[in-house]
């Protein structure tokens, strides 16, 4: 069942009349239900990995609870500080064989399973199965206790406005929300439908025509050339965005409805001066995933460590300050590759990332040296331009290389982008299938999310400005874009219905 369809828009309406007619204390107990449907839908097979997942999370940290409680009261029996260093060494490591098992069986599934190469993964296997971990991860330290009612922690992990692509929701953010009695509101009612509407217009409208340029080229990499190939790298870098985000504003408008807080995973990502900053306000969630739970561990690691202490002897204690940080960069950006595909060119592009971010870092003093001697103002107007295009282009190929079909075929369009001789005009239109009113809509499209994009950087709310608008020109917006969506968006084709990240 399609986000952007009939269908769904029935199950939402159905949802939220029962939601909000049930006695408050049965709320979550009617969203679990519809949760179970919403999966079951996906696909026949595909609720049990989800089940096998919900079970051994929910086991994994009963089980570290109980061992914690249980060593905490027999430390009234330690008399000497020995003896209760012990006995908390003897519960972290019964502690951390649990964890391994939960760990080495649910990672195992998913290990297999995308390595697999199948082309129907089940529905948001990484996602559910990354935020399990994460849940764990929390419990065992200590950060909050675990969830002893299972049907509440199935709900949370199954909670289906964020099963397809995210975000990767921390249980204590969710959980504040989720399981509150919520009353019926029509200014949520109002704030989430336009939210929605304006994610399904970036779905359907924007990064469907971006898309019809994107799989015209690929597939034929030594067809295109020069103009082509920076076509292309533009139209998959905004069709990317405007599909992910445009989900994560359906998401985030369906919750604000039910009255849950879901949290943003994009923040304005094309202001980003660097690599480093852009993977902070792009997919927000899966990069503090990263950075809590692999990157800090590996960094602060006693392997990690040792080796930057052997580095201070040859190197000096500069260098050496930040090699545990770039063996913990480089594990991360190995498994952000993997955690996409199983492809070469996936490994590649996680690969690319940790060069650019990792050289950013070591070479940070020689830039400071060269704006010093160059006399260039880093908060200056043009030198910021500078960087956000720079990071853009930077971005925009690693996207072309790692949304290719394989890592040689990404390498042809790398070199056909350095031979020249493209027609223009109409003949680029022809080429994708394009009337000059597509051209007119992406243009469109691309300006207003800019604006908007400009307005949330600055710190503008949008609810207020458009508050103060006449009540014509804001419901003239909002019928102009459903009727955009209705006669302009892709809505009716199977092959676009899904979600870029959906098989995730």
């Amino acid at each position: 069942m399609s986000l952007i369809s009939v269908e769904f828009l029935i199950f939402t309406a159905a949802l939220s009349a029962v939601y909000f007619l049930v006695l408050g204390k049965y709320q979550w107990v009617v969203m679990l239900a519809a949760n179970i449907i919403f999966y079951l839908l996906a696909g026949k097979v595909f609720p049990i990995f989800l089940l096998v997942t919900c079970i051994s999370a929910f086991c994994c940290a009963i089980m570290v609870d109980r061992v914690r409680e249980r060593f905490k009261k027999s430390r009234s029996g330690c008399h000497t500080r020995e003896e209760k260093q012990k006995n908390k060494e003897k519960c972290t490591k019964i502690q951390k064989c649990i964890m391994a098992v939960c760990f080495i069986f649910n990672f195992g599934i998913w290990l297999t399973l995308k390595g697999s190469h199948s082309p129907a993964l089940p529905l948001g296997i990484s996602f559910y199965t990354f935020t399990a971990m994460g849940y764990c991860i929390d419990v065992y330290r200590g950060k909050y206790q675990a969830e002893k009612n299972p049907a509440k922690f199935a709900l949370f992990l199954s909670f289906f406005p964020h099963m397809l692509q995210g975000p990767f929701s921390r249980y204590n953010s969710l959980t504040e929300t989720l399981y509150e009695v919520h009353t019926f509101s029509r200014s949520r009612l109002k704030e989430g439908g336009i939210r929605i509407l304006w994610g399904v217009f970036k779905k359907t409208v924007i990064a469907y025509r971006f898309g019809m340029i994107a799989d015209r080229i690929y597939g034929q990499e030594t067809a295109y050339e020069g103009l082509y190939i920076i076509l292309l790298m533009i139209a998959v870098t905004l069709q990317l965005y405007a599909d992910f985000s445009g989900y994560m504003d359906i998401a985030a408008g369906i919750c604000r409805i039910f009255g849950i807080r879901l949290e943003e995973n994009f923040r304005q990502p094309f202001f980003a001066r660097s690599i480093e900053e852009f993977w902070r306000r792009w997919h927000i969630t899966l990069g503090a995933w990263f950075r809590d739970y692999l990157f800090y561990p590996v960094s602060m690691g006693k392997g990690a460590q040792a080796l930057g202490r052997k580095c201070r002897k040859r190197l000096g204690n500069a260098f050496a300050r930040i090699v545990p940080s770039l063996i913990a960069l480089f594990v991360v950006w190995t498994a952000t590759g993997f955690w996409h595909g199983n492809a070469w060119n996936f490994r590649i592009w996680g690969w690319m990332n940790f060069f650019f971010i990792g050289s950013g870092i070591l070479l940070e003093p020689v830039y400071a040296k060269g704006k010093e001697l160059l006399h260039i103002n880093s908060e200056s107007w043009w030198w910021k331009a500078f960087q956000m295009c720079r990071t853009f282009w930077l971005f925009a190929y690693m996207e072309m290389f790692s949304s290719a079909c394989s890592a040689s075929a990404a390498i042809r369009l790398t070199v056909s982008m350095f031979r020249w001789g493209t027609p223009g005009g109409y003949a680029l239109l022809e080429t994708f299938g394009m009337e000059c009113y597509d051209v007119a809509i992406l243009l469109f499209g691309v300006l207003l999310m800019g604006i908007i994009d400009v307005m949330k950087e600055k710190k503008m709310r949008i609810r207020d400005i458009t508050d103060r608008m006449p009540l014509v020109i804001r419901y003239a917006g909002v019928v102009g874009m459903a009727y955009m969506i209705l006669l302009l968006g892709d809505i009716g084709t199977d092959a676009t219905k899904g979600f870029m990240y959906a098989q995730f």
